[in-house]
């Protein structure tokens, strides 16, 4: 490049130089802070609430509890009653030779107590929610009396699985004579006996296997037993608190 080249090249280049210089002297300072600052700070705002959300989504997901009522809304069929759902943990007394009100044969006492157990008014299901339990209007279901309302009368199904209990506990007790005459539920018709109480074995294995209670049942060591150990029938459940569901039913009742 000769030196007239070199110079205008030179030239020009001061030029340029001067005209950013100039941009600068008419361009108020504050500009070039907003626009230095803005760009990179809107992108750490994002970047801030980004891990904010993050840690406050672990922290539900680690400390949140759901309550006992949502846990059963999640696991189960609908129900009015499932908003008295309540867990609690027991150890059953289920041994052999273990003793209680229900077990054993019929005394007056124990009849009483089935009786109080198994027997409860029934309930209302609201007319728009009796789609969630797979029914319509067009199943010609019973309506509650018009005074309490426009739903389904309807029992829980608890207390008919307590019954069909029952039912086998009274024919059995009965088939060995140990009531003087016919236990509540049966009649004297053995055909009539033997179809309902084969439906409530059918009714108490449906609901078993619905459930399908996965809860370990122990063997104790027995050392001079003849197999060497037994089961342990006192198993640890995590139960619903039946006293809550009675006392559920006997405010909500909608039909005695």
């Amino acid at each position: 490049m000769s030196l007239e080249q070199k110079t205008i090249s030179l030239f020009e280049s001061d030029q340029g130089l001067g005209a950013r210089f100039e941009y600068m002297k008419l361009t108020p300072p504050s500009m070039f802070v907003r626009y230095k600052a803005r760009m990179p700070g809107s992108v750490l705002s994002v970047l801030y609430l980004c891990i904010i959300s993050t840690f406050i989504a672990c922290c539900i997901l680690i400390f949140h509890r759901p309550s006992d009522v949502q846990c059963a809304k999640q696991l189960s069929s609908y129900s009015p009653a499932l908003e008295a759902v309540e867990y609690v943990n027991i150890d059953f007394d289920a041994d052999f030779d273990a003793h209680g009100i229900y077990r054993g044969p019929p005394t007056p006492e124990r009849e009483q107590a089935w009786f109080n157990l198994t027997t409860r008014p029934g309930i209302e299901v609201p007319r728009d929610r009796i789609h969630l339990l797979n029914r319509t209007e067009a199943d010609n279901l019973q309506h509650v009396p018009a005074e309490v309302g426009t739903g389904y009368t309807a029992i829980l199904e608890v207390y008919h699985q307590l019954h069909c209990l029952n039912m086998i506990r009274g024919y059995t007790w009965w088939q060995v004579g140990k009531y003087p005459g016919t236990p509540d539920g049966l009649s004297e018709d053995r055909l009539m006996n033997r179809m309902h109480v084969d439906h409530c074995i059918e009714s108490l294995r449906m609901s078993l296997q619905c459930f399908g209670d996965v809860t370990p049942l122990l063997i104790r060591e027995v050392p001079h037993s003849f197999i060497g150990g037994k089961a342990d029938f006192n198993t640890h459940h995590r139960c619903r608190n039946f006293d809550r569901i009675q006392e559920w039913v006997d405010v909500n009742y909608a039909v005695l």
